[in-house]
C-alpha cells in the first residue's frame, strides 16, 4: 500500500495561521479581516485564484503578496503543530508495511525543518515538496512519481484536506480520503463522497484491522 499525505492542513496543523497570515495582509492595506467561514469559501487552486479574490494583482502582483505571505508565516512558524493523532495514525500503517509519502504544494524547506522537529520524517519514504517558490500544482508532479516508481493505482490512496486532493488522486487512478478541519469547508469535502470524518478513522477506511 502506498500513502500519500498532504502537508498543510492535514499533517501541519496550519489553517489558523494562515488565516492570521491573510488576516495581517488585509490589515497592512486598510481592508477588514475575513473570518473561517469566508476563507474556507475564497480558497481555491492555484493559489494564485485565492489571492485574486482578495487582492489586486495590478497593485500587488503575485510574488509581493506570496513573499509577504510567507514571511508572515514563517516568522510565526514556532506556533505550528502536527494534527491531533497524526502520529497513531503514521504508527499504525508502518506497522501494516504501507509506504508513505508527504507529498506538498510547499516548498521543501517549509516542510522538512518541522517535520524533523516533531519526530516524524523517518515515517515517509520522501518529501515531494515544491523545488521553487512558484508554489504550483502537485498534481503532475504526483503522477509523474507514480509512474516513474511504478506505484500500483489499486493500492495507492491519498490524503488530504483539499478538493485538490482529490482531483490529485483522480488524476493518478488512487483512491482518495479527505479530512475535515484544513483549508476547505467539511461540506464541500463531503460532495465529493471520500470524505473521513476523523483522521483516527483513516486506517479502517484502508482497510487494516485494529
Amino acid at each position: 500500500m502506498n500513502v500519500f499525505w498532504d502537508w498543510n492542513g492535514t499533517l501541519c496543523d496550519d489553517v489558523g495561521l494562515s488565516l492570521e497570515a491573510v488576516n495581517a495582509m488585509l490589515e497592512k492595506r486598510g481592508r477588514a479581516p475575513i473570518d473561517l467561514a469566508e476563507y474556507h469559501t475564497y480558497i481555491d487552486t492555484p493559489i494564485s485564484k485565492f489571492y485574486e479574490r482578495l487582492f489586486d494583482f495590478e497593485i500587488d502582483p503575485m510574488p509581493v503578496l506570496s513573499a509577504e505571505f510567507y514571511g508572515y508565516y514563517g516568522s510565526h512558524a514556532h506556533t505550528l503543530h502536527l494534527t491531533e493523532g497524526v502520529l497513531t495514525v503514521l504508527e499504525a500503517l508502518k506497522q501494516a508495511g504501507a509506504k508513505q509519502f508527504i507529498l506538498s504544494s510547499s516548498h521543501k524547506d517549509h516542510i522538512l525543518p518541522l517535520a524533523k522537529e516533531w519526530g516524524i520524517l523517518p515515517y515517509f519514504e520522501a518529501v515531494l515538496g515544491a523545488e521553487d517558490w512558484k508554489v504550483g500544482s502537485k498534481s503532475e508532479r504526483a503522477r509523474t512519481f507514480c509512474c516513474e516508481n511504478g506505484l500500483c493505482p489499486e493500492e495507492t490512496w491519498f490524503i488530504g484536506d483539499l478538493l485538490h486532493d482529490y482531483e490529485t488522486a483522480s488524476l493518478c487512478g488512487a483512491s482518495c480520503l479527505l479530512i475535515p478541519g484544513g483549508h476547505q469547508s467539511e461540506a464541500e469535502l463531503k460532495q465529493t463522497g471520500f470524505f473521513c470524518p476523523n483522521v483516527c478513522e483513516i486506517p479502517a477506511r484502508l482497510g487494516l484491522k485494529p
